[in-house]
């Protein structure tokens, strides 16, 4: 029959060799083999953090996206600021490009978010970020690309961390030299000028919780719907809700 062998005469070793006759010509299977892993681009502490202060210079703040604007001109979409990210890779691409200045920044960022974390750390006050900034604040020899992915990435948006520590401190020891006492009687209504201390929004709530001192020294605090620029002096009147830590905290407060 076409296309079988008569191997009704053949020896049992014949029939076996047959068999093998075109292994020699099969495709060799091919044998798995692990992905080689890109090797990592070693940087220094300093030029890393340096990056890093160089893009928030540039930048003004802590750009997470990139952020485009339409150019009238040409009626096109252009890029207005990079991501922070991108700013610092490509300091760290050229690092010759670093100032002096913006080296020296990066260590002072480095050495105070060190202390701050270990101050807030006696107090137990760390949260999730602080303990990933913790890890990123270890690596303090040299960063690697492939190794460092995730802190290369933290480090990015550090000189803003230090920038809102800085802030929060000078409003901590502003309201403790506050040495006024309270303002009025509780459910009492009052009205007077503050100068705004700081005003931070709550995405809970959805409001900003402003802190702000009198003219005559005392401390007071309330939420307002809207973001009070810190060092602006407004006219509010409303009422007192309570006395709390040397502070007066009102309600139903109004910018007149």
């Amino acid at each position: 029959m076409p296309g079988f062998i008569d191997v009704s005469n053949m020896t049992s070793q014949e029939i076996k060799r047959l068999g093998q006759m075109d292994d020699d010509y099969e495709t060799p299977r091919s044998t798995w083999k692990p992905r080689t892993k890109p090797a990592g681009v070693i940087h220094s502490v300093d030029n890393v953090w340096g990056a890093a202060c160089a893009a928030h210079r540039i930048n003004g703040s802590y750009v997470k996206a990139t952020e485009y604007r339409l150019d009238e001109n040409t009626n096109t979409t252009v890029v207005a600021k990079l991501r922070n990210r991108d700013i610092m890779a490509d300091f760290l691409t050229n690092p010759a490009l670093l100032t002096v200045e913006d080296i020296a920044q990066g260590q002072e960022c480095r050495k105070f978010l060190q202390q701050d974390l270990t101050l807030r750390g006696l107090k137990s006050q760390l949260t999730e970020f602080d303990l990933n900034v913790a890890k990123t604040l270890a690596v303090n020899q040299e960063f690697d690309t492939a190794k460092h992915k995730l802190e290369l990435a933290l480090v990015a948006c550090l000189p803003a961390s230090q920038e809102r520590a800085v802030a929060r401190q000078e409003t901590q020891i502003r309201i403790r030299q506050a040495a006024g006492g309270y303002v009025g009687a509780v459910d009492s209504k009052v009205e007077f000028d503050v100068e705004v201390v700081s005003a931070n929004y709550s995405q809970t709530y959805g409001i900003f919780w402003v802190t702000a001192i009198t003219k005559d020294n005392q401390a007071v605090f309330f939420s307002y719907r809207s973001k009070l620029v810190a060092g602006s002096w407004i006219q509010i009147k409303g009422t007192v809700k309570a006395h709390r830590d040397g502070k007066t905290q009102l309600n139903r407060v109004k910018v007149i």
